[in-house]
């Protein structure tokens, strides 16, 4: 069953709750994608799981979140069978396909929302602008509508749309779909940038 806001938060709860109960080990989870959109109400689709992109610890250092750590993933596949949840809802995928956070700016780490979960497990959404820099990275290196869809959610403006496109194709110039770039530009209105990012 997917995740729409009311079972996110539900969800997100009820891990907080168990991770409280075993007293072991605090977490800090990056989240983006879908749900991350969906928390920050910028889009009310549900969707299918929560894209973990990083943790970081007590100092906010950033570390990869894949593979979950044990006791994470125990209390995630507890919470997947107690509401009837894909067993991957806590997916930690983006963290491993995500080539480097030192490509990141600085303003990506700072502008998040951050909710703590039960004392044991805070849970940070990616701002506005880190979304556009993921989704357009997104739409440009894999063919999902999603990723089209999401940005137009996101409405970025000319110059936000030109400074993410500069950032995504400095930090990854061999985007394996890069092909699309003039159809994602269409999509969301602005085609007078094609030229300059064509080539």
């Amino acid at each position: 069953m997917d995740l729409d806001i009311q079972r996110l938060q539900e969800a997100l709860s009820l891990l907080g709750e168990l991770l409280a109960e075993e007293k072991k080990e605090f977490f800090h989870l990056v989240v983006c994608g879908g749900s991350g959109l969906l928390a920050r109400k910028v889009i009310s689709r549900a969707t299918q799981d929560v894209d973990v992109l990083a943790q970081r610890d007590w100092d906010l250092e950033v570390h990869r979140a894949h593979p979950l750590p044990h006791l994470l993933a125990d209390a995630a596949s507890k919470v997947a069978q107690e509401l009837d949840l894909p067993a991957n809802w806590l997916n930690s995928s983006a963290s491993f396909h995500f080539p480097d956070y030192d490509l990141l700016p600085h303003s990506f780490w700072t502008d998040l929302e951050t909710h703590e979960y039960g004392g044991w497990l805070r849970v940070s959404f990616v701002g506005r602008d880190g979304q556009i820099l993921l989704k357009i990275y997104a739409a440009l290196n894999r063919s999902e509508s999603r990723d089209f869809e999401d940005l137009k959610a996101l409405a970025p403006d000319l110059l936000e749309t030109e400074k993410a496109l500069k950032w995504t194709i400095n930090a990854f110039p061999g985007l394996t779909h890069r092909s699309q770039l003039p159809d994602l530009l269409s999509y969301l209105g602005h085609d007078t940038l094609t030229k300059k990012f064509q080539g």
